[in-house]
């Protein structure tokens, strides 16, 4: 049902509403990938490519990849930048091989999975990365749902990084923060984690 949302019209909508400069943005990025080797970098759920056109800026010529299933957010992002590539998909069938990116991350994307769907996701994002997983997300100590443009079906907030290492006991936290609208992002946490030996 959610997915559903976003691949339509209330997608679409968000997507059109979903606008800033992505320089804003460079500044957090620089941080959070600071000291990091990153030659292949995915992110799920880019929309409309305002991170990874940030990203191909800051990183330069690395794989950046966007997965997204919004076809209207897939055109604009296409339409944004060369420097990366879009592919229209989902957070719960993502088309790559195991650890076949250095770094997987979501901005925004987590806070809209229901509690039944969010292993999924969190399984897929692991699987696909080589060594990072990142996650720049809305916060609260307990699952708190938000009512959302007339539905409260369609996001929460909770603590993502117990989720992550709570199915993922090997997780390490590298670094973490917190970002606001001067950073470019909407009052969000962010968690930087490191797959260990003991990763499942």
């Amino acid at each position: 049902m959610q997915l559903q949302a976003w691949e339509g019209d209330f997608g679409d909508s968000y997507t059109d509403r979903n606008m800033l400069d992505w320089r804003l943005r460079v500044p957090a990025f620089r941080e959070m990938l600071a000291g990091l080797s990153i030659q292949r970098l995915l992110e799920v759920g880019c929309n409309r490519g305002h991170n990874l056109v940030a990203l191909a800026d800051m990183l330069g010529g690395e794989d950046i990849v966007g997965v997204e299933p919004n076809e209207h957010a897939l055109a604009l992002a296409r339409a944004a930048t060369t420097r990366a590539g879009f592919l229209h998909g989902n957070v719960f069938d993502l088309p790559f091989k195991d650890g076949f990116f250095d770094l997987v991350f979501t901005a925004g994307v987590l806070i809209h999975l229901p509690a039944a769907d969010l292993p999924a996701a969190l399984a897929e994002i692991h699987r696909v990365s080589r060594r990072y997983v990142l996650a720049i997300e809305y916060f609260a100590e307990h699952e708190t749902a938000i009512p959302y443009r007339g539905r409260d079906d369609l996001l929460w907030k909770r603590d993502f990084c117990r989720s992550y290492q709570e199915q993922f006991p090997g997780l390490q936290v590298v670094k973490s923060g917190y970002w606001t609208i001067e950073q470019g992002f909407d009052r969000t946490h962010w968690w930087l984690f490191e797959k260990t030996a003991r990763t499942g």
